[in-house]
């Protein structure tokens, strides 16, 4: 008996796991190289199970040289659902090939210039007529591009050789110069004792993004389950890989190994390429179109390419995402040519009509936003009440009812989107009747509802004793309930809100609220499976950050006020006499002013003439080049998130500053700023309101400082300050006027309409002559760590 239930609970097990990988969607993945670290985080939720947790089976397609140039199309073709792209993905989106972005890994790409110290190629003014192995791939890149150019180095000066992918060609001459990864030919090179330079575009400034995953318009508008589900385990991969990175190594020895890479390679790999992940971030994957912008006009100015981009197609936002329609769906919405609406015209705020049937309210603000991403019109279709609203959808004079709750009478002739305004049901009654707190007192109580909404049959559901009464509208049910016609009357709490205040304000109160919420959906006909696809898919776009901001914002659940003809004409009276005194005084002005004019303009028109010409020739000679070097300029030297200055700029312009303090025997010091517990700020607010307080920093301190002080960005949420001119005590209580500064002007948050308080720990040092900017930075740490030890918010000199 007991071999046979062991037997049976094998079977069973067996069985359920069949059923299980049946039910899993099958999911293909391609990375752009053979298997290393660079792939962790795919390995790593692949087997973890964070995949199979998403409900997806992803199989990793083996990568091939022969094969990589035809990546890009597989994706659009289908053959493969996922893959890794590198800086030159930007390229084949500008040509239209319909790619989408989802993340970003790597904040800055891994990919250098190397040379052996013993070749004596120390600067790129050694690189001209030098050998460089670089692979097709490599050199397409921009990052590596733009750095060449701004080293006034082109490709054509150097002398291309096909990539063997073998450090031992730099390390005996065959090529003078290599292209490589900063997570990988580093550590070859270090383990057979060769001294080499790196040239990487990072300390360049440009700090382009690598590593994209990215998927095709086509799969997410067939799937997008499947591809947020994909992202969120993939970024959870990575995020287990990085914090986990001795366990990660043993996996990728025992399962990925094609490569043979010792456990010491894909540990060296593996701490270069978490840096790069989180270059000032701590949030990994993030993706900035500003950045991607950059990037592309880096391309440009190059004279690569001369296309465009959509970005709001190109990058994926989850917060505010582009709907991609399948072809069939938009073949569907090119012959429809329009969706016609019913809504309810009296439920104010929720929605409404105006006095020109134009529909208003909450809701007006969610269908805008499904406009923008239909090629068709939403149309609403007047009606005189919500049961003609119904009525129309049962004739199909309406493809659909807005704000309707799903009843098994409606499904006779709907279908339903998932719910996305939800609010709490409220009793209103007169003011001095008590606050009612269980809803079985209200038996026999005659309770008005607006006849036909759907949460008339939930009340009598749970609550059989109350007489439900029909009302018209929302200030019908409550005039009711005022003259006592009524006892009560249900309805959501911001539609009784407005009415109470206006109309009813010190009459009646909201004398209780009931623990069922009322979820709304949108109602599609039902005889039209594509359009509810379509209207599903709208709806899931909506985030609860959206949703709240719709909620929040006052324009978007504004009442249809009474106007006042009375105050309107006397405020046109007083404003026609203001407008009469000014034109008065105006046109004795004007007289004495055309004397003067007609003489000024005599002389100046000819010398203007004259002038128009050349400045013409001028400005058009010098725009395309000052643009040029106002980009690079600007890519290399400001930060993409504050627009301050960035490490680089930093690193480049100390040398004047030491040099100037140097020969003029002038005191100069460093203030090196920390933002105290910012990860914390993130935690609470979120990163978007926390680039915002950043940016507001920034400008409180920009503010505050002289027009030669240097202050830049170091990463993160520190920032450096150069101030010429100024010994160790001035530089002291600048810190402290800036920490006081900072502590007494605390962030408003419009979003989260509350106040932010930040505060900043400070370390300052004074320069002593011969100091490398490496040496001050160190001695303004150890300071600044000091501030931080004794408790934060304070200024420390050293």
């Amino acid at each position: 008996m007991l071999r046979n239930i062991k037997i049976f609970v094998f079977f069973f097990i067996l069985f359920s796991h069949f059923s299980t990988a049946e039910e899993l969607k099958q999911i293909t993945l391609k990375t752009s190289w053979f298997q290393q670290f660079q792939f962790a985080g795919y390995y790593i939720a692949k087997e973890k199970g964070f995949y199979q947790q998403e409900g997806l089976n992803v199989t990793i397609e083996p990568f091939t040289i022969e094969s990589q140039s035809q990546t890009v199309q597989q994706v659009i073709s289908g053959q493969i659902d996922f893959a890794v792209g590198k800086e030159d993905l930007i390229l084949d989106k500008s040509k239209h090939k319909q790619i989408v972005v989802l993340y970003a890994l790597f904040q800055s790409s891994p990919l250098t210039l190397l040379t052996t110290k013993s070749s004596n190629i120390d600067t790129f003014a050694d690189f001209s007529g030098k050998k460089i192995m670089t692979s097709i791939a490599d050199a397409k890149q921009v990052s590596i591009k733009a750095m060449l150019n701004a080293n006034h180095i082109r490709l054509s000066d150097l002398k291309q050789i096909p990539h063997s992918h073998n450090i031992d060609d730099l390390i005996n001459g065959k090529t003078d110069i290599i292209s490589a990864y900063i997570s990988k030919s580093p550590y070859q090179l270090q383990k057979r004792g060769v001294d080499f330079n790196t040239f990487s575009p990072q300390y360049d400034g440009f700090d382009l993004y690598s590593d994209y995953l990215y998927t095709s318009e086509h799969f997410i508008a067939k799937d997008i389950k499947s591809t947020t589900s994909f992202k969120k385990a993939s970024l959870r991969g990575w995020e287990y890989a990085f914090s986990h990175i001795d366990e990660t190594v043993e996996i990728l020895l025992e399962r990925y190994k094609e490569q043979n890479l010792t456990k010491e390679e894909l540990t060296f790999e593996a701490v270069a390429l978490k840096k790069l992940a989180y270059l000032n971030t701590p949030e990994i994957g993030v993706i900035n179109k500003t950045k991607i912008q950059k990037s592309f006009d880096l391309y440009r100015v190059l004279g690569i390419n001369e296309g465009t981009i959509d970005y709001e197609k190109f990058i994926y936002d989850t917060e505010n995402p582009h709907i991609f329609f399948t072809a069939a769906e938009q073949t569907y919405l090119k012959n429809k040519q329009k969706i016609n609406v019913c809504v309810d015209p009296n439920w104010l705020p929720y929605e409404g009509l105006d006095s020109n049937g134009q529909h208003v309210g909450t809701n007006k603000a969610f269908f805008d936003i499904f406009r923008k991403q239909l090629p068709i019109p939403l149309e609403v279709i007047p009606t005189e009440n919500w049961l003609e609203s119904i009525e129309f959808t049962k004739q199909r004079k309406c493809d659909l009812l807005s704000l309707a709750a799903e009843t098994e009478e409606r499904k006779s002739y709907l279908s339903f989107t998932p719910p996305y305004l939800i609010f709490p049901r409220v009793l209103v009654t007169k003011y001095h009747l008590p606050f009612v707190n269980n809803f079985s007192l209200l038996a026999n109580k005659r309770i008005g509802m607006v006849k036909g909404y759907a949460q008339q049959s939930l009340i009598r559901e749970n609550y059989p004793n109350i007489i439900v009464v029909d009302v018209d509208n929302v200030r019908n049910g409550l005039k009711k309930v005022a003259s006592g016609e009524l006892y009560g009357f249900i309805d959501g709490l911001e539609a009784v809100s407005y009415f109470l205040k206006e109309d009813f304000l010190g009459q009646l109160k909201v004398s209780g609220k009931f623990d069922q919420k009322r979820e709304l959906s949108i109602g599609v006909r039902n005889d039209d499976l594509t359009l509810q696809t379509i209207m599903n898919k709208l709806v899931n776009s909506l985030s609860q950050e959206t949703i709240a901001s719709v909620m929040d914002t006052s324009d978007s659940i504004k009442y249809i006020e009474k106007f006042n003809y009375h105050l309107l004409w006397w405020s046109l009276l007083i404003a026609l006499l203001i407008i009469a005194c000014f034109l008065y005084r105006q046109n004795i002005l004007n007289k004495l002013n055309k004397r003067l004019s007609t003489q000024i303009e005599e002389k100046t028109k000819a010398l203007q003439e004259l002038n128009e010409n050349l400045e013409s020739k001028i400005k058009e000679r010098t725009k395309k080049i000052e643009h040029s070097k106002d980009l690079l300029r600007d890519v290399a030297y400001k930060d993409n998130l504050t627009n301050t200055f960035n490490r680089h700029y930093l690193i480049e312009q100390s040398q004047l500053f030491f040099k100037t303090a140097d020969e003029l025997n002038e005191p100069l010091s460093m203030l090196l700023i920390d933002i105290d517990y910012f990860k914390k700020v993130n935690d609470d607010f979120g990163h978007i309101t926390g680039d915002k307080i950043l940016k507001y920093f920034v400008k409180i301190i920009q503010e505050a400082l002289r027009v030669d002080d240097l202050f830049a960005r170091y990463g993160g949420e520190e920032f450096v300050i150069l101030l010429p001119k100024a010994g160790l005590e001035e530089s002291t209580m600048v810190a402290e006027k800036l920490r006081k500064k900072i502590e007494q002007q605390p962030y408003l948050s419009q979003r989260l309409n509350c106040y932010i308080n930040v505060t900043i720990s400070i370390g300052v040092s004074e320069y002593e002559q011969n100091d490398s900017l490496e040496k001050l930075i160190e001695k303004t740490d150890i300071a600044l760590y000091q501030a931080k030890d004794n408790g934060r918010n304070q200024v420390q000199s050293i």
